[in-house]
């Protein structure tokens, strides 16, 4: 599981007017990772921002990124978190596998001609041209009904009620077609 989390970083330099160690503090909007105990035990090595192929994507990331600041503060090197169990999280222990098969040299996987051959096989030949054309009309009309539905929300409370609404309407749709990707306290 992931989600955006507010991080603190903390900053030691030396003061160069009286050569003093100082220290500060920033915050930005990470990603961070989990183990099945709910323990954060990765987050991204640089803040993240707002983004989406789609304006509607981005208007949701957006939200997401809200939602950190309802959560505790990491701390930036607290990571992985106490309690933290690397055996526990489904993608720490398939990295370690990955990475020890690397560091072995056994390094495994399917060369992608296969398996596009195998795709082909069972879907028929990609129609690139096709699926980008298709990309483009789904971006043109996420942008109609973006213009529709949010510009000229006369406050920002109701610009930020709309996005919102908006929001748990496709979680809902997406833990409906995906519940997979929801664990069972998330329901």
């Amino acid at each position: 599981m992931w989600n955006y989390r507010v991080v603190r970083k903390k900053n030691t330099y030396i003061d160069p007017t009286n050569k003093k160690e100082r220290v500060d503090y920033t915050y930005a909007i990470h990603e961070a990772y989990y183990d099945e105990n709910g323990h954060v035990g990765a987050i991204t090595q640089d803040p993240v921002e707002p983004f989406g192929e789609n304006v509607e994507e981005l208007r949701h990331s957006w939200v997401m990124m809200a939602e950190a600041f309802g959560q505790p503060i990491i701390d930036y090197g607290n990571i992985p978190e106490p309690g933290y169990d690397r055996k526990r999280d489904p993608i720490g222990s398939v990295l370690d596998e990955r990475l020890k098969e690397f560091e072995a040299g056994n390094e495994k996987g399917i060369p992608w001609d296969h398996v596009k051959r195998e795709l082909e096989k069972k879907w028929g030949p990609f129609d690139e041209e096709g699926y980008r054309k298709q990309v483009d009309e789904e971006r043109l009309e996420k942008e109609k009904i973006h213009s529709e539905a949010f510009i000229g929300k006369p406050t920002l409370k109701e610009l930020i009620k709309k996005i919102y609404s908006d929001y748990q309407e496709y979680i809902q749709r997406d833990r409906d077609e995906s519940p997979w990707k929801y664990s069972a306290k998330d329901a």
